[in-house]
């Protein structure tokens, strides 16, 4: 799994070196009042955002931890010229509870996103609700648990070119499983795509 987990890292960075070198511009005139018409989001021009992130979890399973791995997902529609926006989320993270038992947990979800939108350095925070799902193996019992689940947190986003961005960031991750609230921490690192 890390072997997998370090090559998809790698294929990322090797992608965004790719687009790099492909940087060709054409100039349109247009008018600027159909311009403005039609502009959806602010100066950029780009109303969504798509990103994915490395991440690590420290997933609190009640009777300890349990250090995770995984990717982020995130697609964000940004309304208008606004720096709020609706934001889509799945975290999906693998890792051992133990040396004998596997621990899984995704969760997803959907909320709100704010962020600055121009400028080199863009901080942003979220607030997610959702649900979560926990599948472990295990000799006795139910293998796998669905519950309710919220995120909240921020990062910062990283201006590379005008359509790439890296990400930074850190979530604290609610469950409740077993009727018992799980605090967990989320941090990641990634890549993120504006169009």
């Amino acid at each position: 799994m890390r072997k997998f987990i370090v090559l998809f890292a790698a294929v990322l960075c090797f992608a965004g070196a790719a687009i790099a070198q492909n940087n060709t511009t054409a100039t349109v005139t247009a008018d600027p009042a159909a311009a403005g018409a039609s502009r959806l989001s602010s100066s950029s021009g780009y109303p969504w955002q798509v990103g994915t992130n490395f991440t690590y979890q420290r997933f609190d399973i009640g009777q300890g931890n349990a250090n995770l791995y995984g990717i982020h997902t995130t697609v964000t529609r940004w309304l208008g010229d606004s720096w709020f926006g609706l934001e889509g989320t799945v975290t999906a993270t693998f890792g051992r509870a133990s040396p004998t038992n596997r621990e899984q947990l995704v969760f997803y979800g959907g909320g709100a996103h704010m962020g600055k939108r121009s400028g080199t350095f863009q901080p942003w925070a979220h607030v997610l609700a959702g649900g979560a799902h926990d599948r472990f193996n295990q000799g006795v019992g139910t293998p796998s648990f669905n519950t309710f689940g919220i995120m909240a947190g921020g990062g910062v986003d990283i201006q590379w070119r005008p359509h790439i961005a890296w990400r930074a960031q850190a979530d604290y991750l609610g469950t409740r499983f077993g009727s018992v609230w799980q605090k967990s921490v989320t941090t990641g690192v990634g890549i993120l795509f504006d169009f």
